[in-house]
């Protein structure tokens, strides 16, 4: 499909794969296009180097936008822990930053969000959230799965992907934290970082219990196991403690979908 965009693009870069290759289809395409990081301050560390890699290719940089706030600060401010429904993380560190950025600076532009033809339902959801901006993808309206651009990024311009790819995890977000995961994320950011870096998780566990003493008894930790037909909420040291002795079998596959950028938040509940 051949493109004849004339607008000005601002592409969402995640530090992912989708949102390298936008920028890379935009930079063949001769788009006139500028990319923004929305920094949540918990990034894997090769997240930067990725970044740093593309900029080079691109011949621009990449701006970085921030709240100069992690995910915990955020759960702390507003008194909730986030969750598979509501994850104000999403809103504050993510969605506002990029929106305030665009209002004051490109009104007008178009958003571009990395998401391929396989996910038009999350596009759909992306420019109801968005409107009145209006919401685009590269990828989708080029006919490529996210995925698909792994080969053309390796061998076309040299760029090693992001380890968490290798590590097992579905995205290059956060350092492979997400409240909005599932268990078999959690598991692989057990069993993989800890063996590679063990701090990681248990960076986690502190900062989730000094959630906890901040909040008080209304806090409630967001992963969720069904034990003989009860659903148990855990925190992630009590996760931890089953995962590793066996107590918990964590299904495979059970990874939850990042939902950044397309979900509004609901109301805390």
């Amino acid at each position: 499909m051949q493109l004849t965009f004339k607008e000005h693009f601002i592409i969402s870069f995640s530090g992912g794969i989708g949102s390298a290759a936008s920028a890379l289809l935009a930079l063949e395409h001769d788009l006139d296009f500028e990319c923004v990081f929305a920094d949540t301050l918990i990034e894997d560390e090769d997240l930067h180097r990725f970044n740093a890699d593309i900029e080079r290719v691109i011949g621009k940089p990449i701006i970085r936008l921030s709240a100069e706030m992690n995910p915990w600060e955020i759960f702390r401010k507003v008194k909730y822990i986030g969750n598979t429904r509501t994850a104000h993380c999403s809103q504050k560190l993510k969605t506002d930053v990029v929106r305030t950025y665009m209002a004051e600076n490109h009104p007008s532009s178009i958003l571009v969000l990395g998401m391929g033809r396989d996910e038009q339902e999350r596009i759909d959801r992306a420019k109801k959230l968005w409107s009145p901006i209006e919401v685009d993808s590269f990828l989708s309206a080029y006919g490529y799965s996210s995925h698909c651009m792994r080969t053309e990024i390796i061998e076309k311009y040299g760029v090693r992907l992001p380890r968490l790819y290798d590590m097992g995890f579905p995205h290059n977000n956060c350092g492979g934290f997400c409240v909005r995961a599932g268990q078999s994320q959690f598991a692989t950011l057990l069993a993989t970082l800890l063996a590679r870096f063990p701090d990681r998780y248990q960076w986690h566990v502190e900062q989730e219990e000094i959630t906890y003493r901040e909040i008080g008894p209304t806090a409630r930790p967001f992963l969720r196991k069904n034990i003989d037909g009860v659903t148990n909420y855990l925190r992630l040291s009590e996760f931890r403690e089953l995962a590793q002795s066996g107590k918990i079998t964590v299904e495979d596959f059970e990874f939850g979908g990042c939902a950044c950028f397309v979900d509004e938040v609901e109301p805390n509940a």
